[in-house]
């Protein structure tokens, strides 16, 4: 069968290999191929050290298995610690999380690019954000500064599709080309946590006339003081300076609040 190989500098190879192999045994298949001495190879799946002795039955190993390999000259990082990373999200499709095994000294901006190679580009990396609970992960940070879990225990990310721009306005050489229609009332429920609260608004209301309706009509909220939290509708990231309307909100749809601030992405 063949398993994946990828080291923490982001070279991958696949290497075929027996289907009860040790893994002893599959670092020789690796020496043999690569020209990786043994003793230089360490073998992580599913966020845990491979032990020699141990097999692909154990693990369990299988057809089309990613398996992280680190070497010396990869982990600047301290004990080359590994994290495991499962990434969920409808920029994902439904239902579908990916498990990484990344060095603890990898960047958000770096596993944005690896979530793009293993969805073999139908993710691109410039187009979404990530998000750990409830704050979204800066590109230039690395996997260790967000206090990642123990060996073995797995950091749940989400990945959103952030806003596309506007498409261009036609002019039709006797001025812009527009279609006005008249603005409508409706309600809209606002989620924060547990809590939420619904609102009459215009669908022409700017996302960010929504803090105003909030801070009068919903105390009760508690909201962060300092404005550090942002919008979210449909599992994307909303422009506050766009109106409702151009994020296709319509009567009865829920926005959720999330803690933080949304930066520039990659």
């Amino acid at each position: 069968m063949e398993v994946t190989f990828e080291t923490t500098q982001g070279r991958r190879f696949t290497v075929e290999i027996w289907y009860l192999s040790t893994v002893r045994r599959i670092k020789e298949y690796i020496l043999k191929q690569e020209g990786i001495p043994v003793e230089s190879q360490r073998l992580f799946f599913h966020g845990q050290e491979l032990e020699d002795d141990r097999d692909t039955q154990h693990y369990p190993i299988v057809e089309g298995s990613h398996v992280l390999i680190v070497l010396p000259d990869d982990s600047p990082t301290a004990a080359g610690a590994v994290v495991r990373v499962v990434a969920s999200g409808p920029a994902l499709g439904q239902g579908r999380r990916i498990a990484l095994d990344l060095d603890a000294s990898c960047t958000i901006a770096r596993l944005k690019e690896v979530l793009q190679e293993r969805t073999d580009g139908a993710v691109p990396a410039t187009t979404v954000s990530v998000f750990l609970e409830k704050a979204e992960m800066e590109d230039h940070k690395e996997l260790a500064q967000f206090n990642p879990p123990a060996d073995g225990m797995e950091m749940e990310v989400r990945v959103v599709v952030r806003q596309p721009p506007p498409p261009p306005v036609c002019n039709d050489g006797n001025g812009v080309a527009k279609v006005n229609k008249p603005q409508q009332r409706m309600s809209v429920e606002v989620k924060w946590g547990a809590k939420a609260v619904t609102l009459e608004v215009s669908d022409m209301d700017a996302v960010k006339e929504l803090r105003a309706e909030l801070g009068s009509a919903a105390p009760h909220l508690l909201l962060p003081d300092d404005g550090a939290y942002f919008f979210i509708y449909k599992q994307n990231v909303m422009e506050e300076e766009r109106t409702l309307r151009w994020h296709d909100v319509k009567s009865g749809d829920t926005i959720e609040i999330f803690n933080g601030r949304v930066t520039g992405g990659a």
